[in-house]
């Protein structure tokens, strides 16, 4: 078993460098793909006879090799080092996996600490197969030869007549009027726009638009929806009941977008072929140079296009992300128009028109900029609604989605959309993750760890080795796929990290409510910048914080591995968990120009919305559960025997027992007789003369039918308090999560 950490790091590393050699290309060629081939080779050496559970070291060798070629058969459309990072994690994962599984079930728990240790396993599992999942689309998108996918058609004769729509609500004037003046300056010449401004009262936000329609001239509709329901996509399925037959294709610009004069000359003409049903292009931005902030933020956004999507092309299964794509309408039609149940209706509707056996084409070239929110506030109300949009959908259709509705979706479509919905449960795994170490750490600290399933301490160092090169894995692939700068790649995954409870309670709601619900952010007052970002992130901070004293509190102790291994994870914890509070900082550093002004004032980061309702607050629940567990942890603890054992174990001195809580934690734990047998019992081995210090042999641990003995002593303020007789426990450490899995963003 110990020997398991080494071996899985060859392969692992191997599968780093290999990423390293695909991605650098020629440069790099040599030495880098010889040395990952070495490094491979020695791994498979290392890991003969260990991997598996066959003893015999030839056999395990050849189960290996095995493994390696079939995954290399099954990638074959890969180069052979993305055939080697992919499989090499793979390897691990499953390695360590099948570890994790014979520990809990043939190990001798009681029933409360099997089912913990069941429900960690069951967590483990999920944030490991999304772990691969997130590596496959990397390899998918960074391991096969480059190719152009942004190359325009060759049917430049093909000339439909198109409809650019732009929802607004309650946007400034000004920035709808920018779109609109951008659009008129289209090289193509059939087009029309549709300005939909929807459930906007005030006469001063929409007065200016509609005459800016009128001084465009005829091609510029102005449609006014003074009350309408189903959000955006109502506004847009009522405004495109207005359009006539001779529209063909229709295109969606957000209110803040200025989209380049060849957008409709180069993307309309891959609609001559009658499969195409619709086309994405990337959503792009513009003003985020200047900010620390931003640019962490704008990369953050580019990775789901420049590695998701990208993935998604080769196999007709992109999602239609609304703004900068077009249509064809005659499809959009016969589904019956944009979902008003999903709040994320452009790439649901993506999902039932593949479904219909339609084509979807990703055109990798950004033909608009928009802005992005302002504020982290803004940021975290966004991607609440994407991520709210991506349950929805995964509710909806997940009988499609596992195939058991009738459809013409492929296995990798279903693969893709599937993995997508379920990509965003990666950060509410994390935060359950989070939990088991928030209520395991401080008993550990105390030397009274709970009853969980059993690992030889060195093992836990794997979960750690995993983290740091998981950690690297996304740093490179966002340093590869949208070339952000080494300097900008920490605030880029800074970005991501401090999202993550907000997707986790997106998740949570989204799988319980039936509507659509909108985070409410509230704003607090403060001269200080660093009490504003702490304020307005309570949750995040106090985790943080808490898990900061954990780490501390631990490495006061002696000296030992296993406490500064723990210490390490709790010190991860801390930062991710800080990563949200430390966005909402930086946030502020944002110089407002004139145009940052007017966005600040939009719904798009205000979070404002025409129908609301207002969110549960669900934090309140995991606060109740993490204080319950921690008030009833001591009474499912071992006792203090087991402590004392374990402190020896781990070269600590003895804990101090805790009075009365031991002989509890025993009488739970264990199942004992009728009240009157313990009491006998009790008074039996009290006439014995058992010592209270004694240490039993292990063959003396006591049986199930009784708790053990404890003579009481005299505490310093007169009261009796209860010394267990200790017990010998098998030198053993219960095994701690690692990280809380880093979740793709996915734009609408």
């Amino acid at each position: 078993m110990p020997e398991l950490v080494a071996e899985t790091s060859f392969l692992t590393l191997a599968g780093l460098l290999a990423m390293v050699a695909v991605t650098r290309r020629r440069s790099s060629r040599w030495p880098v793909y010889p040395l990952a081939a070495a490094i491979s080779v020695l791994g498979a050496i290392a890991a003969a006879g260990r991997f598996t559970v066959v003893n015999d070291p030839p056999l395990d060798a050849a189960l290996l090799s095995v493994a390696l070629l079939a995954s290399g058969v099954v990638l074959r459309h890969l180069q052979w080092p993305a055939r080697l990072f992919l499989s090499s994690l793979v390897i691990t994962s499953v390695a360590y996996l099948a570890v994790l599984f014979a520990v809990t079930f043939s190990g001798s728990l009681p029933a409360f600490g099997f089912v913990l240790s069941l429900c960690l396993l069951l967590l483990e599992v999920l944030g490991f197969a999304l772990t691969i999942a997130f590596a496959f689309e990397m390899a998918e998108a960074l391991g096969r030869a480059r190719h152009d996918p942004g190359a325009s058609s060759d049917n430049g004769d093909y000339q439909p007549r198109v409809c650019l729509q732009v929802p607004a609500y309650n946007e400034p004037p000004e920035l709808v009027i920018a779109t609109l003046e951008a659009l008129a300056a289209l090289d193509y010449p059939n087009f029309v726009v549709q300005a939909v401004v929807n459930n906007t009262v005030n006469p001063d936000l929409w007065k200016p638009i509609e005459e800016t329609c009128r001084l465009l001239g005829a091609r510029f509709h102005f449609v006014y929806l003074p009350k309408c329901d189903g959000f955006k996509s109502g506004a847009l399925n009522r405004a495109t009941e207005l359009l006539g037959e001779d529209v063909d294709l229709v295109a969606i610009v957000d209110a803040d977008y200025l989209v380049r004069p060849e957008f409709l000359a180069e993307c309309v003409p891959h609609f001559a072929d009658p499969a195409v049903a619709f086309l994405q292009t990337p959503q792009h931005y513009r003003e985020w140079k200047d900010s620390a902030y931003l640019r962490g933020l704008f990369y953050a956004y580019r990775y789901f296009f420049d590695v998701t999507m990208v993935a998604r092309a080769r196999t007709n299964a992109i999602i239609f992300g609304g703004t900068m794509g077009l249509i064809r309408l005659s499809v959009l039609r016969s589904i019956g128009g944009w979902a008003e149940w999903c709040i994320t209706e452009d790439a649901e509707a993506s999902l039932r028109i593949l479904a219909q056996g339609w084509r979807g084409l990703y055109l990798h070239k950004p033909y608009g900029e928009g802005l992005m929110p302002l504020d982290f506030d803004g940021l975290r109300r966004q991607r609440f609604r994407w991520a709210f949009g991506g349950v929805q959908i995964l509710r909806r259709h997940i009988w499609l989605l596992v195939g058991l509705t009738r459809s013409r979706l492929t296995f990798p479509q279903r693969y893709h959309y599937l993995v997508g919905g379920l990509g965003w449960f990666g950060d509410l795994v994390g935060a359950a993750l989070g939990l088991f170490l928030l209520v395991t750490a401080p008993l550990l600290a105390l030397g009274r760890p709970i009853l969980l399933r059993q690992l030889s301490g060195v093992v836990l160092a794997l979960p750690l080795f995993l983290l740091v090169t998981g950690i690297f894995r996304l740093g490179w692939a966002l340093k590869v796929s949208t070339g952000a700068r080494w300097r900008d790649v920490p605030a880029a995954v800074m970005v991501m990290l401090a999202l993550g409870w907000t997707v986790a309670q997106a998740c949570f709601l989204g799988t319980f409510a039936e509507r659509g619900v909108f985070l409410r952010t509230p704003k607090f007052r403060s001269p200080s910048r660093l009490g504003r970002a702490v304020r307005s992130t309570m949750l995040e901070s106090a985790i943080a914080g808490i898990f900061v004293l954990l780490a501390v509190g631990l490495l006061l102790r002696p000296p030992a591995p296993l406490l500064t291994l723990v210490a390490v994870l709790a010190v991860w914890q801390a930062a991710s968990w800080g990563s949200a509070p430390a966005a909402a900082l930086l946030s502020q550093d944002i110089q407002l120009t004139p145009l940052r002004a007017l966005l600040r004032r939009s719904p798009q980061n205000t979070g404002e919305r025409p129908w609301t309702r207002r969110a549960a607050r669900i934090a309140l629940a995991p606060l109740l559960a993490i204080a319950l567990v921690v008030l009833l942890a001591p009474a499912v603890a071992t006792g203090a025997g087991d402590n004392s054992r374990l402190a020896h174990d781990l070269g600590l001195p003895p804990p101090a027992p805790l009075p009365g809580v031991d002989a509890v934690a025993a009488a739970i734990s264990t199942p004992h007789p009728s009240p009157s047998a313990a009491g006998q019992t009790a008074m039996s081995a009290s006439k014995a003369g058992t010592p209270s210090g004694a240490t039993p042999a292990p063959a003396a641990i006591p049986t199930p039918t009784a708790a053990p003995t404890a003579q009481p002593t005299s505490s310093p303020t007169g009261r009796p308090t209860a010394a267990p007789t200790p017990v010998s426990v098998p030198s053993a450490s219960p095994t701690y999560p690692a990280s809380r899995p880093t979740a793709r963003p996915t734009p609408r």
